[in-house]
């Protein structure tokens, strides 16, 4: 069984700007810093309710947590590049039941002009996103997969496999809809089901104030967007994972089964546009069709 932890990737509300993750023993954390550098359509989410960060997908909005964007409108701030704007409207998921359907949508009073925004990826399935390894970039605390989350906060990024969704056998608790992937430490003491004990080179798990960051993956030499920073958690059988220490889990929203709800409320679509995913389809099937059919 699984437990998922809110309050691990939502920070205070006194906690206005904490940027980090847990990472791993003996790794560099500048390494870390200026991997999250690469990101600069990531920032942070401010206001009344619980703190965190967002992605800005667009001029004028910003994707972020469900449990973040609550309480936003009107009222609500996202600071970026540099600079704050103000949220004019904050939209949640209709069926946001943290942390299912964890997603919302800020509209901004003036666009940003001066930081790209980030670009959303269409699978031609869903589950291909299964075994990339992911680029997951918010706010939160520091520390190591040894020490758990802690003090002082600074900016970092992670990458980590995207192991499984939600609602592998091996787990319960956690949402269909949310992709998850443990913080491994090389040992098979501390793995999850569904994953290799293996790190990556900057391996690491979110920590509290990292909620509505996004998960970027490559797809032809380009970092594309395909989650937002959702929850931390643990497997009943390692209690040791609690805390964003090694065995925790991080989860994020699946944006493959949402494009449909952010592209109803923002306008925006990913790539590739679905009229072009269609073609792709169809000229893969065509091409399989021909490959059964010849001698």
């Amino acid at each position: 069984m699984a437990k998922v932890f809110m309050g691990v990737v939502a920070a205070a509300a006194s906690l206005l700007v904490a940027r980090g993750a847990t990472i791993l023993d003996g790794v560099d954390a500048r390494e870390y810093r200026d991997l999250a550098d690469r990101f600069p359509s990531v920032g942070t989410v401010t206001g009344p309710g619980l703190q965190g960060s967002g992605v800005l997908i667009g001029g004028r909005w910003v994707l972020t947590a469900g449990h973040i964007a609550t309480g936003k409108s009107g009222s609500g701030t996202f600071t970026i590049g540099g600079s704050s704007y103000l949220v004019a409207a904050a939209t949640t998921h209709p069926e946001l039941d943290f942390p299912s359907h964890d997603l919302g949508l800020l509209l901004l009073q003036t666009a940003v002009g001066h930081v790209p925004a980030a670009s959303m990826y269409r699978f031609p399935a869903a589950v291909d996103v299964i075994d990339l390894e992911g680029t997951w970039v918010g706010t939160g605390f520091t520390g190591t997969g040894s020490t758990g989350s802690r003090l002082p906060l600074e900016r970092r990024a992670f990458t980590n496999v995207i192991d499984a969704f939600g609602d592998h056998p091996d787990y319960e608790n956690l949402p269909a809809n949310s992709m998850v992937a443990d913080f491994d430490s090389g040992s098979a003491t501390d793995n999850a089901p569904a994953s290799s004990p293996l790190p990556t080179a900057l391996e690491g798990n979110v920590a509290p104030g990292d909620s509505g960051g996004g998960v970027f993956v490559m797809v032809d030499g380009e970092y594309r967007l395909v989650g937002i920073n959702s929850y931390a958690g643990t497997l009943d059988r390692l209690p040791q994972g609690t805390d964003s220490r090694y065995g925790s889990l991080s989860g994020a929203a699946a944006l493959d089964f949402f494009h449909g709800w952010i592209e109803e409320v923002s306008g925006i679509t990913p790539v590739p546009e679905p009229s072009s995913a269609v073609l792709l389809l169809t000229a893969a099937g065509l091409a399989a069709r021909r490959r059964r059919d010849s001698p």
